[in-house]
């Protein structure tokens, strides 16, 4: 397990509202020159966008709901002799709340707390012809991520100070494909976020799976991948507070939704909609930095 390089300032926008949990959710796709891409606010629905192409398809599903995030991301293109040159699938969700975290004796100080995610999920890739053979750089390949984190933010969210987690899989001249990162099906390393006693601050949890498949010379070939995270990223709750020195402390809590963070989101099985399999164009330069 490691903590990634989402450490730092990620600038991002926020749609966050002092008295409530706040939902956003993005799902893409793209086969060859068919890009489509739909957010929704506010919408806690399982969200689906689907593109099916004579060379391909994608498939991208999201859904939220407090303290738990769910994913989906896949697509296919199976006609060897009528291959897609470009696919993807993207699906991306958070939610945001207001938190405050209150003692009288340090108000107005630097604080810090301790919290970590458990996330599920799994990968499935076929290559076959040109995807499984040649230089993946310049023939064909096929490449995959998830990264979820939690974010603190002063600014009204202007910017977010993050700690995370992340995994990829890429594929080799051999057609095998590899996976590198952090450990899944349990909870993940614990992060460190910081924040000022006694004023109110933006709390975020995200979850993001994204794949896709290039064929530049449009090699005769098929490719399919799943990332399947709909049974998902859970809050983990916050295992401590600290002072500046870092030592703990036992501070009061508040949240603009009245969910108390410091305890494991424990969903009903109800609560979200079991997510099938397969966008959003960007994020590919984002993981591999």
């Amino acid at each position: 397990m490691r903590k990634i390089a989402l450490f730092g300032l990620l600038m991002v926008g926020v749609v966050a509202n002092a008295q409530t949990l706040s939902y956003t959710t993005t799902v893409g796709g793209m086969v060859d020159d068919n890009f489509q891409e739909v957010t929704y606010i506010d919408d806690p629905n399982l969200q689906t966008l689907a593109i099916n192409d004579p060379t391909g398809s994608a498939l991208a599903q999201a859904q939220i709901a407090p303290g738990v995030a769910r994913v989906s991301s896949s697509y296919s293109s199976l006609d060897s002799a009528n291959p897609a040159f470009s696919l993807m699938s993207d699906a991306l969700t958070y939610w945001t709340d207001t938190v405050t975290i209150d003692d009288p004796l340090l108000n107005g100080t630097l604080g810090h707390f301790t919290a970590n995610l458990l996330v599920s999920g799994t990968a499935s890739y076929g290559l076959s012809g040109g995807y499984a053979s040649g230089d993946p750089f310049s023939d064909a390949y096929i490449y995959g991520f998830w990264n979820s984190w939690i974010g603190t933010s002063t600014d009204n969210g202007d910017s977010f100070l993050v700690g995370g987690w992340f995994g990829e899989w890429t594929s080799d001249p051999d057609g095998n494909v590899f996976y590198s990162g952090d450990d899944l099906s349990q909870p993940l390393t614990e992060v460190t976020l910081d924040f000022i006693y006694g004023q109110p601050f933006l709390l975020r949890m995200n979850m993001e799976a994204y794949t896709d498949a290039s064929n530049f010379n449009v090699l005769a070939g098929t490719a399919s991948g799943t990332l399947d995270f709909s049974h998902t990223a859970y809050w983990n709750g916050i295992s401590g507070f600290f002072d500046a020195s870092g030592n703990p402390t036992n501070p009061n809590f508040s949240s603009g939704s009245g969910m108390d963070w410091r305890n494991s989101a424990v969903p009903e099985p109800s609560v979200l909609l079991a997510l099938g399999t397969g966008l959003l164009f960007m994020r590919k330069r984002r993981a591999r930095r």
